[in-house]
């Protein structure tokens, strides 16, 4: 674990423990997704840099309470915080445009943004700050696709998407993902087949 990973974790514990006092270590560790022992660990320090006071109300409960120098920290970190999460969406829209812009330099206009996360956000942000005149629209579910001449954009993982009837043929980025159902409708002839592309698998510089 490195350093960046031990501030965030010290934040978020931080933050569960200044909207609630009467937290137990096991209710925090349930919360942020941390063994006991690592949500124990973090306490502890915290409580030795004077962050957090514990306060004993009887042998079996404590209170964790955020101390002014805490607040401050906490104040510092979540604006710390903040910055990396801006940079982060930052790189991942440069990201997401390139990718289009390859997408466009092979002949393809017409893209499709598949899904309702915040993944899909992104990719249409994306899309909005290229200067390009290129076709794209958004669908929540893929039964509301009706054409087989574009690009799909998949942000999601579920299943069901990639089993769909699309007419999907595979794309360079990520040809081990399709399942058997999907293959002969691929080599199908007949069928100029939509191109999907899953998009949290590249960004993950999955093939």
């Amino acid at each position: 674990m490195d350093s960046s990973e031990i501030v965030e974790k010290e934040f978020k514990v931080m933050e569960q423990v200044s909207r609630d006092k009467n937290l137990t270590q096991r209710k925090i560790s349930q919360r942020l997704g941390l063994s006991l022992g690592m949500t124990n660990l973090i306490i502890r320090k915290l409580a030795n840099k004077g962050y957090i006071k514990i306060k004993g109300l009887n042998r079996r409960n404590v209170q964790y309470i955020l101390t002014p120098q805490g607040f401050a920290e906490k104040t510092k970190k979540s604006c710390r915080y903040l910055l990396r999460i801006i940079d982060s969406l930052k790189t991942m829209k440069e990201k997401i445009q390139q990718l289009i812009l390859m997408e466009y330099g092979k002949g393809e206009t017409h893209f499709i943004i598949l899904g309702d996360g915040e993944l899909a956000d992104i990719v249409e942000l994306s899309f909005k700050d290229l200067d390009n005149k290129l076709e794209y629209r958004r669908v929540s579910r893929a039964e509301e696709i009706n054409t087989n001449k574009a690009v799909i954009l998949l942000t999601q993982s579920e299943p069901e998407l990639r089993k769909s009837d699309l007419g999907l043929r595979t794309s360079d980025l990520d040809v081990e993902s399709w399942t058997s159902d999907i293959e002969p409708r691929i080599s199908n002839p007949k069928l100029r087949s939509n191109k999907c592309i899953d998009v949290l698998s590249t960004l993950s510089g999955g093939n």
